[in-house]
């Protein structure tokens, strides 16, 4: 398979642009999506650790973590010996990883659009579990929870200096893998679109 040969050669810190139909079709679930963004921060994990990452049983991810493999967006990084028996151990393509964006009617909307879709259900239920958890920060300087929308008109330069901010923010969250349990794992999700109304 043509794709996966150049999945292998991609170098680590670059951003890896997810164009290929069977990638975008294997994203559309949501847990997909959430067991490839912890990855992608982690760097080469066991899947008893992305497990522990995400809170949930190891059992459950090997069936997604497998899809993610044929897709070429999950690769198996050797193993490793622990308690007396070796475990695999696996990595994401890439710790950049975007999506392609091809508009108008010959575009890619439709493989696109589901996973924006599975996105902000993910952001919905984590936005409403941080908010039930009384220890959650909603002000002063170290705040974790946000949900904001605001519209506004929008020069060019506007668009532009946003558009820093934005690949600001992302780089801080793609560029931070943890290091020593001190860390704790945050979702950042942004959509700009403009409204053409």
């Amino acid at each position: 398979m043509r794709d996966a040969e150049i999945d292998l050669k991609h170098g680590q810190g670059d951003p890896y642009f997810i164009r290929n139909r069977k990638q975008l079709a294997t994203l559309k679930a949501a847990a997909r999506q959430e067991l490839l963004d912890v990855l992608s921060s982690m760097g080469t994990v066991s899947v008893a650790e992305l497990a522990a990452a995400l809170g949930k049983p190891a059992d459950s991810l090997y069936y997604h973590l497998r899809i993610l493999q044929k897709a070429g967006l999950v690769i198996e990084d050797g193993t490793r010996e622990e308690a007396g028996h070796n475990e695999r151990l696996y990595r994401a393509v890439a710790s950049d990883l975007r999506l392609a964006y091809t508009p108008g009617p010959k575009g890619n909307a439709e493989a696109v659009t589901p996973i924006v879709d599975s996105m902000l259900r993910l952001t919905s239920r984590d936005f409403k579990a941080a908010f039930t958890d009384a220890t959650t920060v909603i002000e002063g300087p170290q705040r974790e929870l946000w949900a904001a929308r605001t519209t506004g008109w929008l020069t060019e330069q506007q668009v532009e200096e946003l558009n820093q901010h934005i690949a600001s923010m992302r780089q801080i969250t793609v560029s931070s893998p943890p290091r020593d349990g001190d860390e704790r794992l945050y979702a950042l999700t942004m959509v700009l679109a403009p409204l053409n109304r």
